[in-house]
């Protein structure tokens, strides 16, 4: 069996002995700093290792506990797996005890031992009164059921019980799940000569490997895993759980900021999200509009909280609220936070992020807000739906994924089952891609609309437009997912006798051009002219003259030169029609000419090959480089390498 590898972090009130304890428990002192052991309390967070009899590790964050340091303890929280909530017996229950459980309890951390130090200051009776404190305390929370182990870091008195009961528990507590993709917050980072940056962090999500490249973000830049330690060992990956230090390629310590994360995937940035907010109990308060401290993770930040639901919010209530940010973050849906004082002397509560990328709300309507709802109930078919009814454009269901921090396959079940009646979704081969029924409906008229317009344009064309023209029903949008939803628009067309194919072109189902043969004569006649020009540039001039001689209007002329430059009979260039047989012919001499002549043509030698005009040879040497056949050095031409590989092919 697989040993485990879990995060176990401490809690309670400053100077409750919880470094001291993880001396007794690790012989590891994680008061590193001098200003730690000056103060004698624990600044930054401390990390060290304790290897269990049953072969298991658990991986100690010791986490500051005086309530200046509460934004650290947030950063270190935010991987726990466990807790030990350490209460002195001589002092007992404290307010940072309480703010501290608190906190673990909104930062979704559901398993813990309680931890009673200091039993050598006090006899039986206070030990006895303590005990019995400690369990009403954590009645209503989520340690109701947990053990009160009594030590003495100091005469190592029942110690050994405790790393038995720390035993017991590990293997009782599943390993955390390594699903979704590997997210990481920088906490620590410093260089080592030889190996360069090295960055530390608890890792929330995913698993990743050696030689992996990662995401900084906010950013996309990319960096590369040289080496991987989890626990202070070499090791090949690490996942959910896992405390690691990752030695980065392409990372300079300047490119380090607060809040920074490393991910496997990109993690779009926001400045602006919607959370579902609850208050600690006693004398707390929120209005409509609040300045507070935003706590996730190690990002820390003076944000603005504009209630949603409520005008007021009081201690023990909870809401739903829009956070506005400063700087931007790379959330994702779930994530946990809390909130303090603006002036920080006092932790309000925290929540989790129920959407990151929210529409604005700043009126607060109703159908909004109820929009908020649904998303904060955490059934999948309504986050879902609620993603794609902000959206203007298809998204796909692996987009909705990442933002949920899930796999595609544990939404999947409910688009098959339970998706809202206003929204459609489309299956294809590599994706599932989903968009309001109503806009579904839009683009279909807008193909159509496209098609028939086509039509009225060019009345003598048997093809209609392309799948490159049609992609322009989604603007400057065209990616892979606006790719498959056309694609996949135009096949329920045509099965629904809509469409159907003309050549590699659209055209409405019940397309057809007839032309009488008065028409058909008006055509052949333009063709004769332009034939008829031989080697010389028909003149518009000209083809207007010969057009009205056969009775041919302005306008006729015009989807007769239309139609005949898309059938490629004749060729439209700077302002001239060229009859396609002339062009064919100058190609194949000038073809014919380079084959014998390394050295190139100029333009006069073209003009006596061709025995025409210079106009005329002009016109044709530039079309021939437009068409990439031929490239032009000063005043020679030769052939392009493209053409030369086709000639010799």
């Amino acid at each position: 069996m697989e040993s485990k590898h879990l995060i176990m972090g401490t809690a309670g009130h400053v100077d409750h002995g919880k470094t001291s304890l993880i001396r007794a428990l690790t012989g590891y002192d994680c008061d590193t700093h001098l200003q730690e052991k000056q103060r004698g309390i624990t600044i930054n967070l401390g990390f060290t290792r304790l290897s269990l009899p049953s072969g298991n590790t658990v991986g100690i964050v010791d986490v500051p506990g005086h309530a200046d340091f509460i934004n650290t303890m947030v950063s270190g929280a935010c991987g726990i797996d466990f807790v030990l909530l350490i209460i002195s017996a001589d002092e007992g229950i404290m307010p940072q005890t309480r703010e501290h459980l608190q906190i673990m309890e909104l930062l979704g951390i559901e398993q813990g031992i309680i931890v009673l130090n200091k039993i050598d200051l006090v006899d039986e009776e206070l030990l006895e009164l303590a005990e019995e404190e400690v369990y009403e305390f954590v009645e209503d929370t989520f340690l109701a059921t947990a053990k009160v182990m009594k030590v003495s870091s100091l005469t190592q008195a029942g110690i050994s019980e405790l790393i038995r009961e720390i035993d017991d528990y590990v293997n009782k507590i599943p390993q955390r799940s390594a699903e979704g993709f590997f997210r990481m917050y920088i906490d620590r980072i410093f260089t080592v000569e030889g190996f360069g940056a090295i960055v530390n962090g608890s890792v929330l999500s995913g698993r990743v490997n050696s030689n992996a490249t990662l995401y900084l973000q906010p950013g996309e830049r990319q960096v590369r895993i040289r080496r991987i330690e989890r626990y202070g060992i070499e090791a090949e990956s690490v996942q959910a759980g896992d405390r690691a230090a990752l030695n980065l390629v392409g990372f300079k310590q300047k490119e380090f900021s607060r809040g920074t994360l490393l991910s496997e995937n990109r993690i779009k940035p926001t400045n602006l999200i919607d959370v579902k907010i609850r208050l600690f109990g006693g004398d707390r308060q929120l209005g409509i509009w609040n300045q507070v401290v935003f706590l996730m993770g190690t990002v820390k930040q003076m944000v603005r909280l504009h209630l949603l639901d409520q005008d007021e919010l009081v201690g023990g209530e909870q809401g739903l609220a829009q956070v506005y940010l400063p700087r931007a973050i790379v959330p994702v849906m779930g994530d946990k936070f809390i909130i303090r004082l603006s002036s920080g002397d006092l932790t309000l509560g925290g929540g989790e992020i129920i959407d990151p990328y929210p529409l604005h709300h700043r009126r607060r309507r109703q159908q909004q807000i109820e929009i908020v709802k649904k998303l904060s109930s955490g059934d999948l078919a309504e986050i879902i739906a609620a993603e794609v009814r902000k959206s203007m454009l298809p998204v796909s269901l692996t987009q909705i994924a990442e933002m949920m921090n899930q796999k595609v396959d544990a939404l999947t079940e409910s688009v098959y089952s339970s998706l809202a009646g206003d929204i459609a979704f489309f299956q294809s081969e590599k994706q599932i891609i989903l968009l309001m029924t109503k806009l579904k409906t839009a683009y279909k008229n807008k193909v159509l609309n496209s098609i028939r317009l086509f039509k009225q344009q060019n009345p003598l064309s048997e093809e209609g437009r392309s799948f490159q023209e049609l992609l322009g029903i989604f603007g400057e949008d065209r990616n892979d997912i606006t790719r498959e939803t056309l694609t996949m628009l135009l096949e329920e067309m045509e099965t629904d006798v809509q469409l159907r194919k003309a050549g590699k072109t659209w055209v409405l189902y019940n397309h057809i051009v007839e032309l009488d043969p008065e028409f058909n004569r008006k055509i052949q006649a333009v063709m004769n002219y332009l034939l008829s020009c031989g080697n010389n540039v028909p003149l518009m001039a000209g083809i207007n003259e010969a057009a009205g001689a056969e009775g041919i209007e302005e306008k006729e002329l015009k989807l007769i030169l239309q139609q005949l430059t898309r059938q490629e009979e004749i060729i439209h260039y700077q302002n001239s029609y060229i009859h396609s047989q002339v062009v064919k012919l100058a190609q194949a001499k000038l073809t014919s000419f380079l084959k014998q002549h390394e050295e190139g043509i100029t333009l006069a030698q073209f003009r006596d090959i061709m025995q025409t005009n210079r106009k005329m040879a002009a016109l044709l040497l530039d079309y021939f480089d437009k068409k990439n056949l031929t490239v032009r050095r000063n005043d020679v031409r030769y052939f392009t390498t493209q053409y030369k590989r086709y000639l010799e092919s």
